[in-house]
């Protein structure tokens, strides 16, 4: 390719000295979008671990309360105090059912045993 012989000539020389010029424009360049990227990186993942403290934050100083829901929004909130009203409802609803019930049981309990009565007098 190159004759080492002929290097002594200017031309040659000027032709090696910009090809070692171009040379040491492309590692430059190359370097600089290497550091380049490198900063990116670290940049993006202070940011990432950033966000990841701000989501810790968040979640440590969230504290749970005895009301679960207490921090919804005033629909949850609303549609919550109206199932409990409902439940508070159908609760009195079947303990009065089961009063009735076993009301009634220890009647045919009572009458039972006077059935049973009559018929050990036969």
């Amino acid at each position: 390719m190159f004759d080492f012989a002929s290097f002594d000539t200017p031309i040659a020389m000027a032709l090696v000295e910009r090809n070692g010029l171009w040379m040491l424009a492309g590692f430059l360049l190359l370097g600089w979008v290497m550091a380049r990227m490198t900063v990116q990186r670290r940049r993006r993942q202070i940011r990432q671990r950033g966000e990841e403290r701000e989501i810790q934050r968040r979640l440590d100083k969230t504290t749970s309360t005895a009301l679960p829901l207490s921090d919804a929004p005033v629909e949850v909130q609303r549609w919550q105090v109206a199932m409990y009203d409902l439940q508070r409802e159908l609760k009195g609803e079947l303990d009065s059912r089961i009063a009735v019930t076993q009301s009634l049981m220890r009647q045919l309990d009572q009458r039972i045993a006077v059935l049973q009565e009559m018929n050990k007098e036969r």
